[in-house]
């Protein structure tokens, strides 16, 4: 091999590890949430890529040759594409109590009419919950009491009409729930005959993240109140609402301390 091509070489393989975080970076516009996933999984991959991706833009500064050229435009696009992530996010990609509040005020009627049609249309002695992406069905849980079936994304579509019986909802009934809930701008319900007075609307997913909202077709109770403002995954809104966040694996668990202090200082729930 020349000394020619033995550069050329060695510059196409100092290139993979820009190929590669893009490849991330573009992960993260379409999903988040998947992307991050995805670079968890393959971190024997994705960490080593964005390692030498920084090595070799820096040493490229000294523009050697096209390849080091190269390798510093791609770094630097890498890195301009990267800003924009987290300057251009998406409505979806973010949340926090006033975001929830002004989506609540805008959509509270629908959440509660969402409620009645929920306890109306689940069958007895059952517990639901659902979760869409738009239009798709990404999480179904059905429990009455003989059974348990949880299943996510592809099962979840697999199994749909058996889940559908045996939670008592037509495909009238289903269609019209994820019509309502894409309507209001939410992704879920979880719901259980056992507590009909309560409603859980999933609101958004950021991360690891659910943020949900609590709707009851009563007052709190003085119990419920002090649980509300005791607890850290939840924010109480009003008589009838309280906020929820449930975090994952990584990241925060519940509201921030301050975020909710802060929140409550703007806005008393009663």
């Amino acid at each position: 091999m020349t000394d020619k091509a033995r550069t050329t070489l060695f510059g196409i393989l100092k290139l993979i590890p820009f190929a590669i975080v893009t490849a991330m970076i573009v992960l993260f516009w379409l999903d988040d949430f998947r992307g991050f996933m995805l670079a968890i999984f393959f971190f024997w991959i994705t960490l080593p890529a964005v390692v030498l991706s920084i090595v070799f833009f820096i040493m490229g500064l000294r523009w050697r040759d096209i390849w080091q050229r190269i390798a510093v435009v791609w770094g630097g696009l890498n890195l301009l594409i990267l800003i924009l992530y987290f300057l251009v996010q998406t409505p979806n990609q973010r949340c926090n109590p006033d975001i929830m509040a002004k989506h609540y005020e805008e959509h509270h009627t629908e959440m509660e009419e969402l409620h009645q049609y929920v306890q109306s249309a689940i069958a007895d002695s059952c517990e639901i919950t659902l979760e869409f992406n738009g239009n798709k069905l990404e999480m179904f849980d059905v429990d009455n009491q003989d059974n348990y079936l949880h299943y996510g994304e592809k099962e979840a579509i697999l199994h749909k009409d058996s889940l559908l019986l045996i939670a008592g909802l037509s495909q009238e009934e289903y269609d019209n729930i994820c019509k309502q809930l894409k309507d209001m701008g939410c992704i879920g319900i979880e719901f259980s005959q056992f507590i009909p007075e309560r409603l859980k609307i999933r609101f958004r997913r950021v991360g690891w993240g659910l943020y949900t909202y609590t709707i009851l077709n009563r007052p709190m109770s003085d119990e419920e109140k002090a649980s509300a403002m005791n607890n850290w995954v939840a924010i109480p809104y009003n008589d009838h609402c309280w906020f929820n966040f449930h975090g994952g694996a990584v990241g925060q668990e519940s509201f921030p301390e301050k975020v909710k202090e802060d929140f409550l200082k703007k806005h008393k729930p009663w």
